[in-house]
Parts: structure tokens; sequence; C-alpha cells
């Protein structure tokens, strides 16, 4: 749907539009230097107009769509913060005049409707579908694993175990593939609580949507049905999520995580969405996931390389190369700040880069350098389909949202789509 379309579909003129646009409290996606808006679009447009009926703020506005963008007010710390929200401007209009009295009561509507999705939304039980079992096979040597006391429903694996001649082992506990996690940092840690999102400034959530819409745009591009797509390190983002119900139904998904408190948080979420889906869930380390080599078709990267280097001297692709094949594709987005100096001793210029060495003193010095980064992958990749800048924020948000990034500095946002793995040197 064109500009004009959408603005005569809600009596607004298209200047109004553009403003919104500008404020980032729509955020369409461009073809060939148009907006081409969506239903996505429309659902926040009609939450926008309701929002507005509520005398909320533009800046209060942004802040809820930016909510309900990144999570769909599936878990109950973003229903509570909504809630929070709403009961906080609640207060505000019972301060007022009486005639904001029918504005009241329609705010407790929406209160009271939010708060029942706690206990209304139905959880669709999932656990390893027996279609992922021939992509299984041990880390270690590569034979087939066998399966043993094994709770089995709907063509789901709940619970059982996994074992390997080699001595290798791992379990599934409520849905969930548990292996072994590998060697973890001391600095690193699982986000259960989510706060990476939830800290995030608007303008930053805003720059990912635009990074969504790129990649996805991509993603549907491929020929994904009955292929392998596999979106590692989830610890931060997980694509997937925010993006599944525009997503191929007749693909495979695994999403891995070294937590399996962070893998159990987005089952949860996933499960909440109802999707008829082929997911499996692993909890392991990248190098360890019990999957055969050469079995992913596709890879998506959000934040992934930015995060392995954090903890390792190079990028989550280092980690996952036999798993890939001549004909794997990559999609993914990479996080940049103005590089510093090699290391800690010698004082980066960049404030970002050096806080981050405080913060975590095993970091990689190009874990957010972009013009590295895109000269590694055109050395471990065939083709660079496509590549683009999203752009920038200079304040990312509060405490865990990039709790290295000083405020005023640029913090860019690049995307890139790979095709034909070459391998490391």
């Amino acid at each position: 749907m064109k500009i004009g379309q959408f603005s005569q579909h809600f009596n607004l003129t298209s200047e109004t539009i553009r403003y919104y646009i500008n404020k980032g409290l729509l955020v369409p996606v461009t073809k060939n230097d148009r907006y081409d808006f969506c239903e996505r679009d429309i659902e926040d447009m009609k939450l926008l107009q309701k929002l507005k009926f509520f005398h909320f703020s533009i800046t209060d506005i942004h802040k809820i769509l930016s909510l309900k963008r990144l999570s769909n007010l599936d878990s109950s710390e973003e229903l509570s913060d909504y809630i929070n929200i709403l009961v906080a401007q609640k207060k505000v209009l019972l301060g007022e005049k009486a005639h904001l009295h029918k504005v009241i009561n329609d705010l407790q509507k929406e209160i009271s409707s939010t708060s029942s999705k706690h206990t209304d939304a139905i959880k669709r039980k999932s656990g390893v579908p027996l279609t992922f079992l021939p992509y299984l096979a041990c880390p270690h040597c590569q034979s087939n694993l066998s399966i043993s006391n094994c709770n089995i429903e709907r063509d789901q694996i709940i619970s059982g175990g996994l074992n390997c001649a080699c001595g290798f082992n791992a379990t599934i506990q409520n849905g969930i593939l548990i292996g072994q996690p590998g060697k973890i940092s001391i600095y690193d840690g699982p986000d259960v609580e989510r706060n990476c999102y939830r800290m995030m400034s608007p303008s930053l959530i805003t720059l990912m949507q635009k990074a969504y819409h790129w990649m996805l745009e991509r993603l549907n591009k491929c020929d994904t049905k009955g292929k392998l797509i596999l979106e590692d390190f989830v610890n931060n983002y997980c694509f997937c999520h925010s993006n599944f119900e525009a997503m191929d139904k007749d693909a495979y998904y695994i999403i891995t995580d070294k937590y399996p408190e962070i893998v159990a948080v987005y089952k949860n979420l996933i499960d909440k969405l109802n999707l008829d889906l082929q997911v499996l869930y692993i909890a392991a380390g990248s190098h360890l996931l019990p999957l055969k080599n050469n079995c992913v078709d596709i890879y998506i990267d959000f934040d992934a390389a930015n995060e392995y280097a954090i903890f390792h001297n190079g990028y989550a692709t280092d980690a996952l190369t036999r798993y890939f094949h001549q004909n794997t594709y990559a999609i993914g987005a990479f996080f940049s700040l103005k590089p510093g100096s090699p290391s800690i001793q010698e004082l980066p210029g960049s404030p970002s880069i050096q806080e981050l060495y405080r913060q975590y003193p095993e970091t990689w010095e190009k874990c957010f350098d972009i013009a590295y980064f895109r000269k590694y992958m055109q050395e471990i990749w065939e083709e660079a389909l496509d590549y683009d800048n999203i752009g920038y924020v200079t304040d990312s948000g509060e405490d865990e949202s990039f709790s290295y990034h000083i405020r005023g500095e640029k913090l860019g946002l690049s995307t890139y789509f790979m095709h034909g793995f070459k391998g490391t040197s």
C-alpha cells in the first residue's frame, strides 16, 4: 500500500504520515525510495491512534509502539511495562477535568484487556520435532546418536536422552535439546529478564526494525521450503521470534544459545505465538551443536558476530564453519563503533570502545569494526549479494542496553547478505 492509500485509509494527510515516520512511530518498508505499507503498519497506526486518544505524548507513543514491535507483548515483563505505562496515564487523567471521564473509562478497558493476556494466551506445547532426527549427530565424532527414555507427544520429543558410543551425551528437557556449553567467560551471563530489549531507546528499536525489514526481505528471496535455517547467539536478540509470523512455515528452524535459560525464554515466547512451525531449540556452545556437518542452508546473524567477538578472538561464523556448505546463505546485522587503538593498554581513542574494554576485558579489537568485518566476510563467502548501512543512533538506551556505549557517540547498524561458504583460513 502506497502512502496516499495509507493516508486515505486513516483519513489523514500524507504529511502527517511522513511526520509519524520521521518520529519513528511508523516504520514501513522502503522500496525504490518509496514507502510500502503492510498489515503490520496498519496495526501500528491503529494502536497509534488509540494511544493518541488516550492523550499520550509522541514520546510515550513511540515507547509503547517499540515495546509492541519487540515482543508483541508476549511476555509478562513487557506486559507489565505496558500496563504500568497505562496505569500511570490513568492517574494523570484522573486529576484533570470531568470531560476526560470517557477517556479514563476507555483506558481502563484497555488495561483490563491487556492484563487478561497473561491468562488467556494458549501456549502451544512443543518439543524436539521428530523431523529433525536426521540432522542430529555427535559434535565430536559425527556418529548418529541413540535415543533413550523418550517422552513423545504429537511427533515431538518432550524429554529423553541422546548418546554416542564415543561418550558424548545430551538430554532433552521440556522440549529443549541440552548439550555441552563449552567454555563460558566469567564476564558473560544470561539476560533472562531481556533487559537488553527493555532498556533500549526507541530510536535504537526503530533502527533495529529497519534492519529486520531488510533481512526479512532478503530471506524471503531465498528458497526456504524444506531448508534448515539456523539462528545462534540469541542471548541479546532473536530475529526469528520477532519475525516468525512473516517467515516460511515449510522451513526447518534451529534456535540456539549456550544458556538453557535463554533458550527456554524464547521457546516460551514462540510457543505463545501458537504457530505451526518446525523449530528445534538447542542449548549448547556454538562449536558443540549436536548437528551433522554441512546441514545449515541459511544462517541468520543479528548481533551474533559482535556478541561472539566480545568473548573470543573472532566472529561467530568461526565457531559454526562445519555446519555450512558451498550453497549456504548468510543474512545478518552488525553493530559498529568508531575503532580505537588495538589494545586496552594503548588507551583506545573511542570512548565507547574504551568502556567496552573496561567492562569486557576479553573483547577482540575487531569486535565493532565494520570495515574489517566486511573484508572478513568477503574472504569466507563466494558472493556478497547485498550490503546496506541502515543508520546510527547516539542514544542506545539505559543500563544493560549497550551499557558500554557512551551517549553522543554514533552506534551504527549495517546489514549483509552472503552466499556460498568457502571456509576460513
